[in-house]
């Protein structure tokens, strides 16, 4: 694409170095994935400033940078008098705006989804993907558990953990163009909002699931983290919003103005969509499902009152993209939920294994209470401290876990730049009531994994919380692979080739 500078007033460029046109084949923030007519954006960052980085860029040839420091693009322009460089005031804001028009707008041709909340982003994703691939309308995701077309898996690595930065975003609206998808049902987290990573898109639909605190190593204070999410419902045209949520969906309801649904499991007299007489077993759920003023009786594989509120979300979303509620009903039975989202896995050790990824104090919580109404004899519980998010929570997921369970397992998830000890004894720091001899400590979610499936026996119930971002732990910058269900895999086969290899005869 041949782009004039100088034209592209969307960019609010401030001044222009080098030629005014520039032949830009792809888009990209990290140099060392820099191709042939590349426009390169040069980001600042907590840990590198990508200005640093423009002449390894030219060298891998890049066509065109975009930056905010005039005196250094000012600078090399001089030395490199073929190249176009772009001085902007936000180059984040620039390069969400330069995104949308690389990709042609392909988000517009697509029905856009935007999910946010302080939990439930994925389960919700992963709901809206379910019930309408069921329906009939194709539907891409995209989120923390990967990239999905309406056929499957997409083979992308992001470089973020939930929202990908505007480049890549924009991309995969494209790619799913490509393959026929009609809609997008996309996490949107308050990072990404911040970071203007959805800047400039308007989405078809905004979703709202809850909030508590998080985030605050990034935002400060609640009130900003707050501030942040409720940006989205000021760039869409329809909003899906929790009644039962009171930190957040009063100020949607003011703020909003268009088509609105609303939904609650709580009895909010309200809600447009609600469910009641709510019945749970490790099978699924069965509740009375009010919808467009009919009450239903559902089964559905989904287990516990807080992903069934999340599937109300899904369902208001269908609703609002004109699905009528009768053959909602009919696809409700099948609906998938994603892994690692209270998945119960069944053993040959006859213990059971619950795989969810709370990973925050009030999902903690709730994961807790929907647990107890299930029967096991011992209860093991594997809570970590995650490096790469807010060190004040850690404490508090300590203080969540404490007394809930019979053994303890505390370990690292993501450990990131942080001492996987000191994440430990934070959260170690939250318990007060549980005596110390019931607590294991690990420093790898994989060891951690291990210990507690060594503790369990018959009918033991492991619970794993927190967990993988894109199938990876991230340690020091890099993503490394990892997946539990592998390691529970490997663990169990490994004890039953040894139970055979001991009923072998001794050879004479």
């Amino acid at each position: 694409m041949n782009i004039n500078f100088d034209n592209e007033t969307i960019l609010n460029v401030e001044k222009i170095h080098g030629p005014l046109f520039a032949e830009i084949s792809s888009l990209n923030y990290d140099s060392r994935r820099i191709e042939k007519n590349a426009a390169f954006f040069c980001m600042e960052g907590e840990q590198q400033d990508g200005h640093l980085f423009i002449e390894d860029a030219i060298k891998k040839g890049a066509s065109a940078i975009i930056g905010s420091n005039e005196a250094k693009l000012a600078r090399l322009a001089a030395a490199y008098p073929d190249r176009t460089f772009v001085v902007v005031k936000d180059t984040r804001e620039a390069m969400a705006r330069l995104s949308i028009l690389f990709y042609q707008q392909a988000y517009k041709k697509l029905t856009t989804i935007g999910v946010t909340g302080t939990n439930g982003k994925t389960t919700v994703v992963a709901y809206i993907y379910s019930l309408l691939n069921q329906i009939g309308k194709p539907t891409g995701s995209i989120g923390t558990i990967g990239t999905m077309t309406s056929e499957g898996p997409f083979p992308f690595q992001p470089t973020t953990p939930t929202t990908p930065e505007a480049p890549d975003l924009h991309y995969l609206f494209h790619q799913f163009l490509q393959r026929k998808e009609q809609a997008a049902a996309m996490e949107v987290s308050s990072i990404a909002i911040e970071q203007k990573r959805v800047e400039g898109i308007s989405f078809h639909i905004g979703v709202h699931t809850n909030i508590s605190s998080e985030h605050l190593d990034f935002h400060k204070t609640f009130e900003n983290y707050k501030k942040a999410k409720l940006k989205l419902f000021k760039q869409t045209e329809k909003a899906v919003v929790n009644l039962d949520d009171k930190g957040m969906a009063e100020d949607i309801l003011d703020l909003h103005h268009g088509p609105l649904l609303t939904y609650s499991i709580n009895g909010h007299p309200d809600a447009d969509v609600f469910a009641s007489n709510i019945r749970t077993n490790r099978k699924g759920s069965a509740f009375l499902l009010s919808i467009e003023g009919r009450a239903s009786l559902v089964h559905t594989p989904i287990i516990g009152h807080y992903n069934i509120s999340n599937l109300l979300a899904a369902v208001c979303t269908a609703l609002h993209t004109g699905v009528i509620g009768e053959k909602i009903l009919e696809k409700l039975p099948k609906i998938k939920g994603p892994k690692g989202r209270f998945q119960l896995v069944e053993t040959p050790g006859n213990s059971t294994v619950l795989l969810d990824y709370a990973h925050t104090p009030e999902a903690l919580r709730k994961l807790l209470t929907e647990v107890k109404k299930l029967n096991y004899r011992k209860l093991i519980l594997m809570v970590t401290g995650v490096g790469i998010r807010d060190k004040n929570k850690m404490a508090k997921m300590g203080e969540a876990a404490d007394g809930q369970a019979d053994a303890y397992i505390i370990s690292v998830d993501h450990p990131g730049y942080r001492k996987p000890e000191e994440i430990v004894a934070s959260v170690l720091s939250g318990f007060s009531e549980t005596n110390r001899t019931n607590i294991t400590v690990t420093h790898s979610r994989k060891e951690g994994v291990i210990a507690a499936l060594n503790l369990a026996e018959k009918e033991d119930l492991i619970i794993l919380t927190g967990g993988c971002i894109n199938g990876c732990q991230i340690i020091r910058g890099k993503a490394l692979p990892h997946s539990d269900e592998t390691i529970i895999e490997h663990f169990y086969s490994t004890q039953v080739n040894q139970a055979k290899s001991s009923l072998k005869p001794e050879a004479k």
